[in-house]
């Protein structure tokens, strides 16, 4: 009975030392201490060399491989590489679906550019509906013009053609259909915005127009036709999943990007108009489940309430938790989200954002990193 307790205690030190609760000793075997090398001394190696009487395979590239993102700020880590991003569950994250902002609207897509792009030309190609201005290192596609004396019945794009006409009595000109591929805010997702063009109605957009959203569908009928057609070819996996090698480009616009500044202060940065920008961050905070207590949006100023679950994850702590105090507190973090004025960048209008608390920038910048990946990750 007397070593029942002895055990319970020897037991409850090896857990926690197992789990990195308890300071760990470095073994020594000398009485010279080795110099502690970190990260981010590392140096990349020499390249492996194949002795020459070994045949060597020169090696081929089955796929695209993606470029890793530099690591910033690595000196702000001196003890320890930084943690990986937290990444969160959206409800639609998998679903083709159609946004709108006002009489804005676009196709999201959860698959990269690069295999999205072949699927809207194939989706042209099953209709019988000619593509030109095809320009994929900007994810650019124009349809050639559908004659006003074509039959409706030939396809499913000629026929909503139709209809739109029909319901705006509209008897003249020809009509095509301005394409333009981006990627979405998340890095596995494409955006697909398309406007509707008819030579006797407002004029013939320019033919190296680039950002087809910059200008408005002559029918709007038929622009948002078009997109739910597109949308249902592309969930209902008519078209095989192929990789376009030419359409790689279109993946290194990102629309969003996390890193932190000159001075380690976490910056998320949004490359969007200021008023999609605006409504993203509204709308992610609230796919999070954030309060938010007041709103400025001509300050681009946000006042909110993280509840702690929505950060861990959790709804409360453990054992451990309970008797280590690590697992953070309960209840909620009151901080402000400050958008800043409009920024040029090489991948168009930008906006950053940032995160601070009793009107200050946020001291604890992991926390705030945390915040601003977690409204990256929500951002639709």
């Amino acid at each position: 009975m007397k070593i029942a307790p002895t055990l319970v205690v020897m037991t409850a030190a090896s857990i926690l030392t197992g789990c990195g609760l308890l300071p760990s000793v470095p073994f020594s075997g000398g009485a010279d201490k080795p110099t502690k090398t970190t990260y981010v001394d590392l140096r990349p190696q020499a390249p492996l060399k194949v002795p020459e009487d070994l045949r060597q395979v020169e090696p081929s590239q089955v796929s695209a491989i993606p470029e890793i993102t530099e690591q910033r700020n690595a000196s702000y880590y001196p003890d320890r590489p930084p943690l990986p991003d937290a990444k969160y569950a959206s409800d639609n994250r998998d679903e083709v679906r159609v946004q709108r902002l006002g009489n804005r609207s676009w196709l999201v897509i959860p698959e990269s550019p690069t295999t999205a792009w072949p699927k809207m030309k194939q989706f042209f190609a099953d209709n019988g509906v000619v593509l030109v201005d095809d320009r994929p290192e900007v994810g650019r596609l124009n349809t050639a013009w559908l004659e006003s004396n074509d039959s409706p019945a030939r396809d499913l794009v000629r026929s909503l053609v139709a209809s739109a006409r029909s319901e705006a009595g509209l008897e003249s000109g020809d009509d095509r259909f301005l394409i333009r591929v981006e990627q979405g805010l998340q890095p596995q997702s494409t955006e697909v915005h398309l406007r509707h063009d008819n030579d006797a109605l407002n004029g013939v957009v320019a033919a190296d127009l680039l950002r087809v959203q910059d200008t408005n569908s002559d029918l709007i009928a038929a622009e948002n036709s078009l997109l739910e057609q597109i949308g249902a070819y592309v969930a209902a996996r008519v078209a095989e999943s192929t990789v376009s090698k030419v359409a790689l480009q279109i993946g290194s616009q990102p629309k969003s990007d996390m890193r932190r500044n000159a001075d380690g202060i976490p910056e998320l940065s949004f490359f969007l108009d200021r008023r999609r920008a605006v409504a993203s961050l509204t709308q992610s905070l609230r796919n999070a489940g954030v309060i938010i207590n007041s709103e400025d949006s001509d300050a681009g100023r946000f006042d909110i309430s993280i509840p702690s679950e929505v950060l861990t994850g959790k709804k409360g702590g453990g054992f451990f938790c309970r008797i280590t105090f690590s697992c953070g507190s309960r209840g909620e973090s009151d901080v402000t989200l400050l958008m800043s004025g409009a920024i040029v960048t090489e991948q168009g209008e930008g906006y950053k954002i940032s995160v601070l608390q009793d009107g200050k920038l946020m001291a604890d910048v992991d926390r705030a990193q945390e915040i601003l990946v977690m409204i990256r990750e929500f951002a639709t």
